[in-house]
């Protein structure tokens, strides 16, 4: 199961409560592995106050607390959970929060020891051997003790932040460790997280719908299946078909049916009721609703539950452009891959707390998608994807996705990362075919940058494309005007801009052209945000053999100038080439090739003047590997470094000149 969402879907913490029933949780991001833990022996201890259990509930025998349930998003592995004890206590209304200190058994009572499953996704929990009977106007306090000596790696269970005396408060404390723990000795750290947790008079007979398992938003031709998890919250066994259980579509698509449960549910467990031959053709949202009724059912609040779902659409015309700035008709979607989910639309312009430039929204616009890594609490480790509506390549020959995208560079070792991923099975699984991280490290101010991914891989399939970001809590990414498009009107070869002297070359060589029309030379002086065209060139029209073309700008700014291609058509459609850069600041300027390097790294500087420096290159922890005196002259300088000793990576090397300080990074294979 997958939890998938549409796009900007949040929630906020809250406490719920439904009859003698009440569930305190925060689906807003938060999660952590205080119900299990992650090491050999686990203690935790917190507190759930008055206000949130409610003052009327569980105070009387006929009301007692029998049964707990956690919130289960990630799965790991080893289910089973032995030697795990549960412990309650009433305290003082003034008792909200704890320090660190050692844990202690006495005055609780043992309300379950034993094995837990900590499986399905979803809800599972404990029925308490003991019920639990709280005193009028009193906190709760659990005490949860695993003692099994066992791994439980990779969960994620919903977490609390705070409680209701203070979003703030230290309402829980925890110990995980490989030395078992001890009543009066085992020292507890205390955290203002808590796990989240629902709390349950259970009945003999109680069914509930705990989930509805919906298909991937894609696009479907054929019946689907979308399956209903029953669960048996009661004390005695749900008999094979004793309940039944409806699920109703409204909306796009639209369905009814209702089926029993196949097989006995033994209490604590669930049951998969599985709908087929729906037709969720229609694009747009879907309103599911399920309901199970079951003779007896001493409580009604968990018999039905609804969700949203959605079915995607089928683009078959090229190029398809999201520009962020309307109603995203090619990508709308976004989907948890682990931990939590953070894409987001960004308006204007974006700059961390701790950050001096902003990444500046792309003009004409003032949207785009941003994967926000570093707001708020920590979200490392955390991975979701954008991604698109179905795309249908069987007219495109060679289809690729561009796009731009900004990385700011608030740490310079901390890389979150941006895939670029495919699926061709209706989003079961995902491909990724290119990762990105910060263009320069060195760099001071974001920048926006052109980025190309061929899917030719893919021609003639019908795909989803997707923007997995992946976070160490360190800088944010935006991603804008993102266009899948077919093969350019020609084949580049090459595209080239080059300073000579006051003036800058711009360079490109075709291996065909097809009923091109002409090529127009744009350059931008604002970072590549807005385009200018400055002159064309006569394109050949059609040819099968290599030409060269050549424009000169005889009026380059001072300062950075980027250089593209748009490739006109003879039906004066048009695609864009890659761009590059030139820098005019009256000084040196260097290149070099190849990159990655294996063995000899030619490096071409260019000098406004003669000068004396130094070439240095350093790896990425700083230790320098190579330095070398140099003499400039005028003109163009051609310098060789041998490589070929370093040992594989990332490098910076750094030309100092007298006044001019020139740094890039290569990679040595």
């Amino acid at each position: 199961m997958k939890k998938i969402y549409l796009l900007l879907l949040t929630t906020i913490l809250s406490a719920v409560s439904f009859a003698q029933t009440v569930s305190v949780f925060n689906g807003a991001g938060y999660y952590d592995d205080f119900v299990v833990g992650n090491s050999r022996y686990f203690v935790s201890e917190s507190i759930y106050t008055d206000a949130e259990l409610g003052a009327g509930n569980f105070i009387t025998a006929g009301s007692a607390i029998q049964r707990i349930n956690f919130f289960l998003v990630l799965q790991g592995t080893n289910t089973t959970v032995n030697n795990y004890g549960v412990y309650m206590k009433n305290v003082t209304a003034a008792t909200t929060q704890f320090t660190n200190g050692a844990y202690t058994t006495a005055g609780y009572t043992l309300v379950y020891t034993g094995a837990f499953t900590a499986s399905p996704l979803g809800t599972p929990g404990i029925i308490l051997t003991t019920p639990f009977i709280r005193t009028a106007g009193t906190n709760l306090q659990v005490l949860i003790v695993r003692a099994d000596n066992a791994l439980h790696p990779n969960y994620g269970w919903e977490a609390t932040l705070g409680n209701s005396a203070d979003d703030l408060a230290n309402s829980s404390r925890s110990y995980s460790g490989i030395v078992a723990p001890v009543s009066g000795t085992t020292s507890l750290t205390a955290t203002p997280i808590r796990p989240a947790m629902q709390f349950v008079h259970t009945f003999a007979v109680d069914a509930s719908v705990d989930f509805i398992d919906v298909p991937n938003i894609s696009c479907y031709t054929t019946p689907q299946t979308v399956s209903v998890f029953v669960v048996n919250a009661g004390t005695t066994t749900i008999a094979a078909g004793a309940a039944s259980t409806t699920l109703k579509i409204r909306g796009a698509n639209t369905f009814t049916g209702t089926l029993t449960n196949p097989a006995a549910i033994p209490a604590g467990q669930f049951a998969s009721i599985n709908f087929t031959g729906i037709n969720l053709n229609n694009l747009g949202d879907n309103f599911d609703t399920a309901y199970v009724t079951l003779a007896g059912d001493g409580t009604t609040y968990n018999d039905t539950l609804t969700t949203v779902s959605a079915a995607a659409t089928t683009l078959s015309t090229f190029p398809q452009v999201e520009d962020v700035e309307g109603t995203l008709p090619v990508f709308a979607y976004v989907q948890t891959i682990t931990l939590g989910q953070l894409w987001g639309l960004q308006v204007g312009n974006y700059t961390n707390t701790d950050q001096t430039s902003p990444l500046v929204a792309r003009a004409p616009g003032t949207n785009s998608f941003i994967f926000d890594s570093y707001s708020g609490a920590s979200s490392l480790g955390f991975a979701s994807r954008l991604f698109s509506n179905c795309l249908n390549l069987s007219s495109v020959s060679s289809p690729v996705v561009s796009f731009w995208m900004s990385h700011d560079n608030i740490f310079p070792t901390d890389f979150d990362s941006l895939y670029v991923s495919v699926s061709n099975d209706k989003g079961i699984t995902w491909t990724r075919l290119q990762g990105f991280r910060r263009p320069d490290p060195a760099a001071t101010t974001p920048v926006w940058r052109l980025e190309t991914v061929s899917l030719a891989g893919y021609a003639g399939q019908t795909i989803q494309v997707g923007f997995e970001g992946v976070s160490k809590y360190g800088n944010a990414i935006l991603v804008d005007d993102i266009t899948i498009s077919g093969v350019l009107p020609v084949s580049l070869l090459n595209f080239d801009a080059q300073r000579n002297g006051r003036v800058n070359d711009i360079s490109w060589r075709t291996s065909q052209e097809i009923n091109t029309s002409r090529f127009i030379v744009e350059r931008s002086t604002d970072g590549g945000r807005n385009y200018t065209p400055i002159g064309q060139v006569a394109a050949a029209g059609n040819s099968s053999t290599e030409r060269n073309y050549t424009y000169m700008d005889a009026a380059p700014v001072k300062g950075f100038n980027y250089y593209r291609l748009r490739i006109v058509d003879l039906d004066n459609t048009f695609k864009y080439s890659i761009v590059r850069t030139v820098k005019n600041l009256n000084a040196a300027d260097f290149s070099f090739a190849p990159n990655p390097v294996q063995q000899q790294m030619k490096i071409k500087l260019d000098a406004d003047k003669s000068d004396k420096g130094f070439i240095s290159i350093t790896d990425m922890s700083g230790r320098q590997v190579y330095s070398s005196k140099i003499n400039v002259q005028e003109g163009s300088n051609t310098i060789y470094v041998e490589a070929g000793k370093f040992a594989p990576g990332s490098y910076i090397i750094k030309v100092q000149l007298t006044n001019d300080k020139l740094i890039q990074r290569f990679n040595k294979l």
